[in-house]
């Protein structure tokens, strides 16, 4: 294949992944908890760089740049856990994490984005894994709780969420509650339970689980704390958790992801030109 190309296909379908990360952003710029995703794409220039350094399948063994492609490829997403900006609701059973903004009582909780959202409420839900025993825990930012008939806070879901112990917790549906910012329950002047605060030690190796929701994938990612204060976290209650999207910024990444496309696509006509005169009229025979 002519490698220009080549080059321009794989800068079409990078664009096109890319785009498919923004405006999967954008859809969840309402989403409760929504941490970010972003893309890194890898240039052939840093794919040449370590093909050469790269012994691995045939050492010491001169490589030919005629059997690689130039061009570029998505060499992979990360979240951006940033702490989103808090929103009051009134809410009892409506819970934000705070890692480290102002009080929810400052005016400026609702400027400050550059926090970090290393804290998540756990919940368990029901899996067809069979090694995992019906039962996983999710990880979420998304604190939009109800209390059941019965007693058990559950998400919007109806997944169940979790105390330090990893037990679904129950409190009593007729009376009143009070969670305090470190994550204990009380009712009737009692504790009750206390809501767990994962915190952990890498997040990046967290897998996404739909679009507000982690698990603990084969990355290695690992619980290195389960509560609040131990998290440098803090519980609002009457409070829900923003996504962390910029509008702005998402719109001017897809205007410039359009035009990178639309480059692409241009070097696409022009060697498809070029190929035209080189058969058309270079080859022709008189």
């Amino acid at each position: 294949m002519v490698k220009g190309l080549y080059t321009a296909y794989t800068g079409m379908v990078n664009e096109q992944k890319r785009m498919d990360i923004e405006t999967n952003n954008l859809a969840n710029v309402n989403s409760t908890g929504f941490k970010e995703e972003r893309s890194v794409s890898q240039s052939f220039r840093d794919l040449l760089a370590l093909k050469i350094k790269d012994y691995s399948d045939a050492p010491w063994t001169a490589r030919r740049l005629g059997l690689m492609n130039p061009g570029v490829k998505l060499a992979g997403t990360y979240t951006n856990f940033e702490q989103g900006a808090l929103r009051q609701t009134g809410q009892t059973y409506d819970l934000a994490l705070n890692n480290g903004l102002p009080d929810v009582d400052d005016d400026s909780v609702n400027d400050n984005m550059s926090a970090g959202g290393n804290a998540f409420f756990a919940t368990s839900f029901a899996s067809d894994d069979p090694d995992g025993g019906g039962q996983l825990i999710k990880y979420t930012r998304d604190g939009n709780f109800t209390l059941t008939l019965d007693g058990y806070l559950v998400t919007s879901e109806g997944n169940n969420v979790l105390d330090v112990n990893n037990n679904p917790i129950q409190l009593d549906p007729t009376m009143d509650a009070t969670i305090n910012q470190d994550g204990t329950i009380v009712q009737n002047f009692n504790v009750v339970s206390t809501i767990q605060v994962a915190r952990f030690d890498n997040p990046q190796f967290l897998q996404r689980y739909q679009d507000n929701a982690f698990i603990i994938g084969e990355g290695g990612a690992q619980v290195i704390s389960t509560t609040a204060a131990e998290a440098n976290a803090t519980v609002n209650q009457g409070y829900l958790e923003s996504s962390n999207i910029s509008v702005v910024d998402e719109m001017v990444n897809i205007i410039s992801i359009q035009r990178n496309y639309e480059t692409n696509s241009k070097v696409m006509q022009a060697e498809d030109d070029t190929i035209d005169i080189a058969v058309n009229q270079l080859g022709r025979i008189q």
